[in-house]
């Protein structure tokens, strides 16, 4: 093979690699986690209320999860005669959402995604991720926060899905966008370990 065509192979090669890893990255952004409701128990997790409950399931690793937080931190707990609202954490290794979170008045839980997953369903895949229940604590919403993926420009007022609920009526949920807390999906949105490392 002649010297220019093994260069021309490595060109393209190197072509076809970028073009995996960039579709890959890509995928992670523009995937939908969204859980199947009729598989999930959040009887677990779920707290007493006189109106609504809000759960947001969130996790250190994620920007749009960092997002949810960072406007949570800032607005603090919602009024309880509007909703009990209350925090889940996935995987907060060095326990840095749920100490801030519960400093600033929210009830903050933290667990690994394998506990997550054994605890609520097999059906949980990515967050960030909001759920709205009843007082039977039946879910009412399960799904994103806004049709687009999280970040600081993006508008956000679950207040207009709570009051929306409270009359009885429905809210279309939104997708899911941002990462994933399923083994099983981090393995085929990122294959080559990109996104997904496990810490040493």
């Amino acid at each position: 093979m002649k010297k220019s065509h093994v260069q021309y192979f490595f060109v393209i090669l190197w072509i076809v690699i970028i073009s995996g890893v960039v579709g890959s990255i890509h995928s992670w952004h523009f995937a939908d986690f969204s859980p199947n409701q009729e598989e999930m128990n959040i009887s677990t997790i779920v707290h007493d209320t006189n109106n609504l409950g809000v759960i947001h399931f969130l996790t250190p690793k994620c920007s749009c999860s960092k997002e949810i937080f960072n406007r949570l931190i800032e607005r603090g707990p919602i009024s309880k005669d509007k909703a009990f609202e209350s925090v889940v954490i996935v995987d907060d290794n060095a326990l840095n959402f749920q100490d801030k979170l519960t400093q600033r008045g929210f009830l903050a839980q933290a667990f690994t995604s394998e506990e997550l997953v054994a605890r609520v369903s097999s059906s949980m895949k990515g967050v960030p991720l909001l759920i709205i229940y009843d007082q039977d604590k039946t879910i009412q919403y399960i799904g994103g926060y806004s049709e687009n993926l999280i970040n600081p420009l993006v508008k956000i007022n679950i207040m207009k899905f709570i009051d929306k609920i409270a009359r009885g009526k429905s809210v279309k949920p939104f997708p899911v966008k941002g990462c994933s807390v399923s083994e099983e999906y981090k393995k085929i949105l990122d294959p080559l370990g990109l996104k997904y490392r496990k810490d040493i």
